[in-house]
């Protein structure tokens, strides 16, 4: 008999490295001790000798976290020291109306130039004011009021059309709006930003290639009005510097009230009351807020940090698991009682109850809240998900693209969709989604001739359609009907 191969057929295409389940990153302040690196990776056996004591509160945090946090899953912990913000220039990415510098947020947008030809002829641009520079810049403010980056020239509108565009002067003539817009356009003119960065855009710069997916900023919750980890401004600033560090980059921040915290009681003296923190952030998705009434002893020794412990819950837990009565280490003064735990509840933050009527022995968790209002992406273990799907596809789909033998044609596109299902089939082996309905579809397979010479033209898929099964867990049980038939 002669010899023989065995041919397989796989179902899945070659793929990139996926994105980890957890890896975290602690957000502290001041410049890094003697010895660490900035990010420091750290472990459950080596950050008490890496932190020195003067950085108490960030000790208390790791231990919180590591007390919760077996390594199992495994994942990567950081610790990055905040340091000085620091001045930027770059050449801005856009076209048109719109420009934008990476890795807000930033304090402030300082200048803008723009060279109309491309050939070194820069010139400053004065900010927007009607009256005199209708083509001047707006420093654009994206989520909660932090400067993000962008420039964006708008002007008076003339019927549907915005005029705005940058003004410069080129050979002796001024030009400004659409035809300066124009002029760019065909020249390959540029935009040049400077602005000063804020220590949490700095921060972002030099995580963002450790594939972060939770920050914390650790702050002394024990203080009745505690600072945030820059010290100038409250702890709540510390949220919203994180939630902008967040948006886009699939990344969730963890943070805690202060231990003074009451339901119906103001916080910081803003009118805001404990249990609706979240009007200082909005109905944010990467928001994840927790109460606890931590034990502080009569010194503050053996306090515990509730963010960075909820923190380590959240890394020892599947990726699709709920939270709801995960149970959790913390030094806890009490417990909520019910009426407050309906009051957490209905803002989204959660805490730690003990039921203790039916014999539980342990502390557990309320939700796995986020502060979006609208299910289910206001649990966290969907959002989880939701970018742990959305970081392979595109990771998997840059992979196919780089490969360089994806045409526009049916068998380019069919190939596309092949490579996502493949995707979609590693990911439902490891329980990120479930097995049920999905959806792969690109709308271009059924396209008219315009529609595929239009992308041909512009070698672009104009629209993917991607949809998959995702099932909840219980977190209420109700009984309609209860008692004896007599």
């Amino acid at each position: 008999m002669g010899d023989y191969l065995n041919i397989t057929w796989v179902t899945e295409a070659p793929v990139a490295r996926g994105m980890s389940w957890s890896n975290v990153c602690f957000l502290a302040s001041g410049n890094a001790p003697n010895g660490c690196t900035n990010p420091q990776l750290v472990t459950s056996s080596n950050y008490a000798s890496l932190i020195d004591n003067s950085l108490r509160w960030e000790r208390t945090a790791l231990a919180s976290y590591f007390s919760n946090f077996t390594g199992s899953p495994t994942n990567n912990t950081y610790v990055y020291w905040m340091g000085e913000a620091d001045e930027v220039s770059g050449i801005a990415y856009g076209s048109g109306l719109k420009y934008q510098i990476d890795f807000g947020p930033y304090d402030s947008i300082d200048t803008v130039w723009v060279d109309p030809t491309g050939g070194a002829n820069w010139q400053e641009i004065d900010a927007f004011v009607l009256a005199t520079a209708p083509s001047g810049y707006i420093a654009k403010t994206g989520a909660y009021g932090k400067y993000d980056g962008r420039v964006w020239f708008s002007g008076v509108m003339d019927g549907l059309e915005d005029t705005g565009g940058p003004y410069f002067d080129s050979g002796g003539a001024d030009y400004s709006g659409t035809m300066a817009r124009s002029i760019m356009d065909v020249s390959g003119g540029r935009i040049q930003i400077r602005a000063h960065r804020s220590a949490f855009g700095s921060g972002l710069q030099q995580i963002i290639n450790n594939d972060i997916q939770f920050l914390c900023a650790p702050y002394d919750v024990t203080k009745s009005e505690p600072s945030g980890v820059m010290g100038s401004s409250g702890a709540i600033e510390d949220l919203r510097n994180m939630l902008a560090m967040c948006a886009g980059n699939r990344m969730m921040a963890v943070w805690a009230l202060p231990k003074a915290a009451v339901p119906n009681s103001t916080y910081d003296d803003a009118s805001v009351e404990y249990q609706n923190v979240s009007d200082y952030v909005g109905q944010d998705q990467n928001a994840i807020v927790m109460y606890a009434d931590i034990a502080t002893g009569t010194d503050g020794s053996g306090a515990d940090d509730p963010a960075a412990a909820l923190l380590g819950k959240i890394c020892d837990s599947h990726p699709h698991t709920t939270l709801t009565l995960a149970d959790i280490n913390l030094s806890l003064s009490s417990r909520v009682s019910q009426n407050d735990k309906s009051a957490w509840d209905a803002g989204q933050v959660i805490s730690i109850f003990r039921k203790s009527d039916l014999g539980f022995s342990t502390d557990q968790l309320s939700y796995g809240f986020t502060f979006k209002r609208t299910s289910p992406s206001n649990r966290l273990n969907n959002v989880r998900c939701k970018y742990l799907v959305e970081y392979n596809v595109l990771s998997d789909l840059w992979t196919l693209l780089s490969s360089r033998t994806v045409t526009i044609s049916k068998s380019g596109l069919n190939k596309i969709v092949q490579t996502i299902e493949g995707t979609l089939n590693r990911l439902q082996s490891q329980g990120i989604i479930d097995s049920g309905d999905r959806t792969v579809d690109i709308p271009l397979l059924r396209g008219t001739d315009a529609e595929w010479t239009y992308a041909k033209t512009t070698r672009k898929i104009p629209a993917i359609v991607v949809r998959w099964s995702w099932n909840t867990s219980p977190e209420q049980l109700n009984i309609t009907e209860f008692g004896e038939i007599l």
